[in-house]
């Protein structure tokens, strides 16, 4: 029995994970990449500079997510004349189950890709679902709103960097 707990150490010791990368520190702009479903290429959220961003996590299974992503996806068509880019990360492990949730939601925001959230998590700090970040032109986080109930905050700030002289 001892010699089977030693050999079972021994093969989970070589299938742990590397230690996670330390997150950027506070105050450093966003940059990092996702994929792009359903090509697979990634997207660089150093692309998106100038420009004020909204990133929401979303899973398939997340009851929440499934009212809140229509929410974001109209919010998208009304800022998309004024360059806010509107992005839909989903953290389901298999990217399979993203089509028909689409198909059935009819969202049509850009899909990035995180299974399990490890990115999010790592770069962001992601803890709970639905969570949504607001980043401003220069790619700094100016909000992280992690509550289901509303996205009003979410728009109260995009509206008000929007409204903000630029350079400010």
């Amino acid at each position: 029995m001892r010699r089977e707990l030693v050999a079972a150490a021994l093969i989970l010791a070589g299938c742990a994970s590397a230690p996670a990368a330390p997150p950027p520190p506070p105050g450093a702009p966003v940059d990092f990449s996702l994929a792009i479903w359903a090509s697979g290429q990634q997207h660089s959220f150093a692309d998106d500079r100038g420009h004020v961003v909204v990133l929401d996590a979303w899973a398939t299974w997340c009851t929440p997510c499934q009212a809140q992503l229509p929410q974001l996806d109209a919010l998208a068509r009304r800022w998309a004349s004024r360059g806010v880019r509107v992005y839909a990360a989903s953290i389901d492990q298999n990217a399979e189950a993203v089509q028909p949730f689409l198909l059935t939601m009819h969202i049509d925001l850009p899909i990035l890709l995180d299974p399990g959230g490890k990115t999010l998590t790592q770069m962001l700090g992601l803890k709970n679902m639905p969570t949504t970040w607001v980043i401003d032109p220069d790619g700094h986080v100016v909000l992280t709103e992690d509550s289901a109930t509303t996205i009003a905050a979410v728009e109260a700030k995009v509206n008000m960097l929007l409204a903000a002289p630029s350079g400010s």
